[in-house]
């Protein structure tokens, strides 16, 4: 549902409605703002904490600081990790961040919704939106078969004439998260009867009263 922004924040808005107050101390949102998908939602009686991140490469990378040196370093990145590309959704490449559409799939989809003008006009622009990549990186977070999926992600690489780098995932953030470690310049703590917003500065995310 990465792929789908305002999906992805009406089912995560069910979910946390689903809570009862009183039901845990916290909830945990194991996402960063995820192309605004995290944007709006809503505490309602229970705190919600999220890490301060972009997306959710930080959160393999352990950090807001590394994953800006490797965007400095390379910013032509299409990032993989074996549990999205587990998940794969039909039409996409399993990579983090935005979606890659496979062309041949997702074209005869567009043929068949828009016609065939409007499906080479889709194509066109897809794959001049897949020309500023230039680097695949796998991000190794030790479990799951990361040896087959990395297989997958350099087998990629090579199709698109990428070079490919396989880098080490770090579970720091997401054992904070998850063992209450939540440092204030890491995790924001949203308030009961507050909304998370982009701050569109280094904190990333803030906490806003609800009308």
């Amino acid at each position: 549902m990465h792929n789908s922004p305002k999906k992805l924040r009406h089912t995560l808005q069910d979910e946390i409605d689903a809570i009862q107050p009183g039901e845990c101390d916290a909830i945990l949102l194991a996402y960063g703002l995820c192309g605004a998908s995290t944007a709006n939602l809503i505490a309602r009686h229970t705190p919600i904490v999220m890490p301060r991140a972009h997306d959710c490469i930080t959160l393999y990378l352990g950090s807001r600081e590394r994953y800006q040196a490797e965007f400095e370093r390379h910013p032509g990145t299409y990032w993989y990790s074996t549990d999205y590309m587990e998940r794969n959704e039909p039409g996409s490449s399993g990579g983090l961040g935005a979606g890659m559409l496979d062309d041949a799939e997702q074209y005869e989809g567009w043929v068949e919704k828009y016609g065939q003008e409007t499906a080479d006009a889709l194509r066109d622009e897809m794959r001049g939106w897949m020309s500023h990549y230039t680097r695949a990186a796998f991000i190794d977070t030790g479990l799951g078969e990361g040896t087959k999926y990395e297989e997958l992600a350099q087998a990629k690489a090579q199709a698109e004439g990428w070079t490919f780098e396989r880098l080490p995932g770090d579970r720091r953030l997401l054992t904070a998260l998850v063992h209450g470690a939540w440092d204030e310049t890491e995790f924001l703590v949203v308030p009961p009867g507050h909304a998370i917003k982009q701050s569109n500065n280094e904190s990333v995310v803030k906490a806003a009263p609800v009308p």
